[in-house]
């Protein structure tokens, strides 16, 4: 009964400040409302001021630089904050085929890369940082599964923007020929024989 009465509060509360009365039904119960029933003794109940809440003003965007100053400042003082740090290439799971390892990660970061500020964007591959570009960042990494991450340090080597974590295969373009005598071994292929020559 008293959930109830506090619910019927909480409703008559959010009405245009309504009188609400109290009294007891013929079963003994009290009871609250707006409209009290005729013949029976009611009291008005004086309900507290409604409770409003006044949320802190928002942040502002753009924070101090961690430079502070010096050569890596930005004219106006401030270093905008990144919304958005992806990667785009390579996708989360993709399987690369190259002979050399080599792989060029894209990212789409929103603002731009603020060099004026000091910041540089890296990759972490299984752990190792790599440096790199404006968008694009040169990796060599051997043949197998990898962990990559690409972030935005700033002039200290603070870590100013991540991206989540992708996986990526790498494996080889071409495959070698196996050689003749090794062509008992089940599941192996032997290499083609040579061409004559004329």
């Amino acid at each position: 009964m008293k959930r109830f009465a506090a619910l019927l509060l909480l409703c008559v509360a959010t009405t245009a400040q309504a009188a609400v009365y109290r009294w007891i039904d013929a079963y003994g119960e009290v009871q609250y409302g707006d409209k009290p029933p005729t013949g029976v003794a009611v009291e008005e109940v004086e309900l507290p001021e409604l409770s409003t809440y006044a949320p802190p003003p928002a942040a502002d965007p753009a924070y101090t630089s961690p430079a502070g100053e010096g050569e890596f400042a930005p004219a106006e003082g401030k270093v905008k904050r990144y919304r958005r740090l992806l990667i785009t290439q390579p996708t989360d799971g993709q399987t690369i085929r190259s002979d050399d390892g080599l792989i060029n990660v894209a990212v789409d970061l929103r603002p731009a890369l603020q060099e004026v500020a000091g910041h540089r964007l890296i990759a972490v591959v299984d752990g190792r940082r790599i440096p790199g570009g404006g968008s694009r960042i040169p990796v060599r990494v051997p043949r197998g599964s990898h962990r990559l991450q690409v972030a935005v340090i700033d002039v200290d080597g603070r870590v100013v923007a991540r991206s989540r974590r992708i996986s990526f295969d790498m494996r080889p373009k071409t495959r070698l020929p196996i050689p003749a005598e090794l062509g008992g071994i089940e599941g192996l292929a032997p290499a083609p024989a040579p061409l004559p020559s004329n």
